[in-house]
């Protein structure tokens, strides 16, 4: 991909953000029309001028990126060895301005560092036992990966949360890749509107270049001036974005969500679920929820909602 450098005044002087912003434009990226600002407590990232879907807001070039590729001789995980690729640039001094811009563990709170008593008033009985089961599944990890690496246990914890919150997946077309993606990784989480047929389909934002290495973020629909660009870190719901994320997402009315209603309180699962994602799928699915709720059902169904 081609692109022309230009300056970064959108990002403040003097900010980690407007150092990051530098380092990957003299590192031969491209950051276009974009800001970083924090509305309502958020950090995000918005446009400076009105773009057109399809249209280049960042390209980080492969010298800023932290990556790794799965490769199964050192018998880690792709997570685990991303952790052991950032923990090793931060041992070395590589990619300073991007390390700079990371917050510390604190900074990055997940579900699993919530008390009992908080994990209680979620109501949710295995979203909280999910947290606590992470803690010890983390600790094993970092054990896992400290041989690897000459670093104290915090700063192996502080880069699997680095992974688990920030990192990214591509298909290589050889073999899956976890990458931590300067500035691009400044964009929230936000799942999409539901669209019909006619509005076609959402562009994909952030995709491997042409060269394979680099990544490129575009707009995914056309923004006016000031809005958010935002990415889909996944799409399974409040309790996987709580659990991996630490955060909760507030729906809107035309948007879809990927919920389960748990019916009644036995865990057994629905062996079909129900999808809904169109207007057609919801009214059929509203009716199988309003038979469960007249007839009873099965003890423990449950429905899941996109």
């Amino acid at each position: 991909m081609n692109v022309v450098a230009v300056a970064v005044p959108a990002f403040s002087p003097g900010t980690p953000e407007h150092a990051l912003a530098t380092w990957v434009r003299r590192e031969g990226g491209f950051v276009g029309k974009v800001r970083v600002e924090t509305r309502d407590g958020l950090r995000g990232l918005f446009v400076t001028e009105p773009v057109r879907a399809g249209e280049l807001l960042v390209s980080v070039p492969p010298g800023c990126i932290v990556s790794a590729d799965e490769d199964s001789q050192w018998g880690l995980s792709l997570r685990e060895l991303l952790t052991a690729r950032l923990v090793g640039a931060r041992t070395r001094g590589q990619c300073q301005p991007y390390l700079d811009s990371l917050p510390t563990l604190d900074g990055a709170p997940l579900l699993c560092d919530w008390s009992d008593e908080e994990l209680e008033q979620l109501q949710a009985a295995e979203l909280a036992e999910l947290a606590r089961g992470m803690p010890p599944f983390v600790a094993a990890s970092c054990e896992r990966v400290r041989p690897y690496v000459q670093a104290e246990a915090s700063v192996v914890e502080w880069a699997e949360r680095m992974v688990r919150t920030r990192a990214m997946f591509f298909d290589t077309g050889v073999s899956r890749r976890m990458s931590l993606v300067p500035v691009v990784d400044l964009a929230n989480h936000r799942t999409p509107p539901r669209r019909s047929a006619m509005d076609g389909e959402l562009l994909e934002p952030v995709a491997l270049g042409s060269d394979g290495e680099s990544v490129a973020l575009v707009a995914r629909s056309d923004l006016r001036r000031g809005e958010e660009v935002c990415l889909t870190y996944r799409h399974e719901g409040n309790g996987q974005l709580l659990l991996h994320y630490g955060f909760a997402e507030m729906i809107c009315a035309d948007q879809p969500c990927f919920e389960t209603l748990r019916l009644g309180a036995s865990s057994t699962p629905l062996a079909a679920a129900l999808h809904l994602g169109s207007d057609e799928a919801d009214a059929a699915a509203l009716a199988a929820l309003r038979r469960h709720l007249v007839d009873g059902g099965a003890e423990g169904e449950a429905v899941s909602a996109l």
